[in-house]
C-alpha cells in the first residue's frame, strides 16, 4: 500500500471507528420504494462457493403491481461496499422459478381486492394491507447463497433448495425460519406448487368426503384440478352398488381443463349444463370463482350435504338464489381458507403435520406438468394478461440460467 502511495495507517483507523452499514432503498416487505436510505447493522455472512467475505453492489429484479391491469419489473440494489449485507438471521436466495397464484395474484392484478391484510399465514405480511404500489407473490422456490453469522446450520443449508413465501424477484433476502427445505425428489417446478397443494389439501379436509360419497368439483383451473387429484386418490376402484367406494364429478366450461380433470383421475369431467343429470352430491367444492358456479353448487347439492366455498370473491357483488328450496334443505354452505388449522381439525393437524402432508402429494401428483406457459419476468405483464384470459392453467417464472 505505501507503494501506490496510500495512507495504511489512516485507512485502518478509518475503517476501526466507523460502523459497518448497509444502505438500501427499499426495505418494505411489499418492496415499496422509501422516501429515504435505510441503513442498519449487520453481521458476518457464510457464503456459497469458497466461503470468503464479498464486497459488491448486488441487484434483483422483481415484480411490482403498480395500478389495475399494470405491472413493472423494477431494479432492487443492496450496497455491500466495505460491508456486509446480511443480518445476523437471514440468508440470501438466488431463485430459480416461482408461480403465479391465479386466484389471489389476479384479484391483485385487476384491483379487485378490499383493503385488508396480505396474509395472515405468512410471516410479515399479517400487518400490510394491499395497496398500490406492491409485490405479492408466494410460491419462490431457489438456492441458498450466503447466510448470516447466527444461521445454524449455515455450512449444510449453503446450495441447498428452498422454498419461500416470497414475491417474484431473481434474489431474496430473508430470514431463515421463512423458508423450507425443499424434500429429496421433488423438482423446482414442482415445488413451486406446494402452497397450490395445500391449499387443495385444506380444501379437502373441509369437505370431508365420507367412503361412498359422491363429490363434485366446480371449477377446473389450477386448485380445482388439484383438488379433483387428492380427492381421485382416495376412491379407488372396488365392487359396490356403483362399482366405486365415492366418485369425483369435475365441472369446468373449457374442454381442454375438462381433459386434465379427467387425467388426473375424475370420473366424470363435465360442461355445467349436465350438472342437474349428473347430482345431486353428497358434497360439492366450489373453486371456480364465478358466482353462477356457486350457485350451481347449491342447486345441485343433495338436502343435508355440504357446499364448501374456496373462491375468494375480492369485492365483486354476488347474487344467489336462496328460496323455499334451499331454506328447507338443511344443506351447509361453509368457507375453506388455508391460512388457518380450523378449530375441528386443530386437534390433530398442526402447520408443520399438513406441510409434511402437502410436500408428499407434491412428488406424488407431480403438478409441474400442469403449466402451460414458463416466462421470464420481462413478460411479467403478458403472464398476467393470460392468466387473465382464463386458458392457461398455470404460468411460473424462470429466473437465470435455471
Amino acid at each position: 500500500m505505501t507503494k501506490h502511495q496510500l495512507d495504511a495507517t489512516g485507512w485502518i483507523k478509518r475503517s476501526r471507528s466507523e460502523p459497518r452499514t448497509i444502505a438500501v432503498s427499499n426495505v418494505d416487505l411489499l418492496f415499496r420504494l422509501q422516501d429515504d436510505v435505510h441503513t442498519c447493522d449487520v453481521g458476518k455472512v457464510s457464503t456459497f462457493g469458497n466461503g470468503k467475505e464479498t464486497s459488491a453492489v448486488i441487484s434483483a429484479q422483481e415484480i411490482q403491481f403498480v395500478s389495475p391491469y399494470n405491472v413493472t419489473t423494477i431494479t432492487k440494489r443492496w450496497d455491500t461496499t466495505n460491508s456486509q449485507y446480511l443480518d445476523p438471521n437471514q440468508i440470501e436466495i438466488e431463485s430459480v422459478c416461482s408461480l403465479i397464484s391465479s386466484g389471489t395474484e389476479l384479484k391483485i392484478f385487476k384491483g379487485s381486492f378490499e383493503s385488508a391484510s396480505l396474509d395472515v399465514n405468512i410471516k410479515g405480511m399479517a400487518d400490510e394491507s394491499m395497496e398500490y404500489p406492491l409485490a405479492y407473490g408466494y410460491s419462490l422456490v431457489g438456492r441458498v447463497v450466503a447466510c448470516g453469522v447466527d444461521v445454524e446450520d449455515a455450512d449444510s443449508l449453503i446450495g441447498k433448495l428452498v422454498f419461500t413465501f416470497s414475491a417474484h424477484s431473481s434474489r431474496v433476502i430473508i430470514d431463515r425460519d421463512a423458508c423450507q427445505l425443499v424434500p429429496d425428489g421433488i423438482d423446482a417446478r414442482d415445488a413451486i406448487f406446494m402452497p397450490s397443494v395445500e391449499t387443495a389439501l385444506s380444501l379437502v379436509h373441509d369437505a370431508h368426503v365420507r367412503i361412498g360419497e359422491n363429490a363434485a368439483v366446480y371449477g377446473q383451473g389450477l386448485i380445482g384440478l388439484l383438488v379433483t387429484s387428492i380427492l381421485s386418490m382416495q376412491s379407488p376402484s372396488a365392487v359396490s352398488s356403483s362399482n366405486r367406494f365415492s366418485s369425483v364429478t369435475a365441472f369446468d366450461t373449457l374442454g381442454d381443463r375438462l381433459c386434465v380433470a379427467s387425467t388426473l383421475g375424475a370420473d366424470s369431467a363435465l360442461q355445467p349444463q349436465s350438472a342437474s343429470d349428473s347430482g345431486p352430491f353428497d358434497v360439492s367444492i366450489e373453486v371456480s370463482g364465478n358466482p353462477r358456479a356457486l350457485q350451481s353448487a347449491i342447486d345441485h347439492t343433495a338436502n343435508n350435504g355440504r357446499i364448501i366455498v374456496g373462491s375468494w370473491y375480492g369485492n365483486s357483488d354476488v347474487s344467489l338464489k336462496l328460496g323455499i328450496d334451499f331454506h328447507r334443505s338443511h344443506k351447509t354452505i361453509q368457507t375453506s381458507q388455508v391460512s388457518t388449522i380450523p378449530s375441528s381439525l386443530a386437534g390433530l393437524w398442526s402447520k408443520e403435520r399438513r406441510f409434511a402432508m402437502t410436500w408428499a402429494l407434491v412428488k406424488a401428483i407431480r403438478p409441474s406438468r400442469l403449466i402451460s406457459k414458463s416466462l421470464t419476468l420481462d413478460d411479467a405483464q403478458l403472464a398476467y394478461e393470460l392468466l387473465d384470459g382464463g386458458k392457461e392453467i398455470a404460468i411460473c417464472f424462470m429466473y437465470g440460467s435455471n
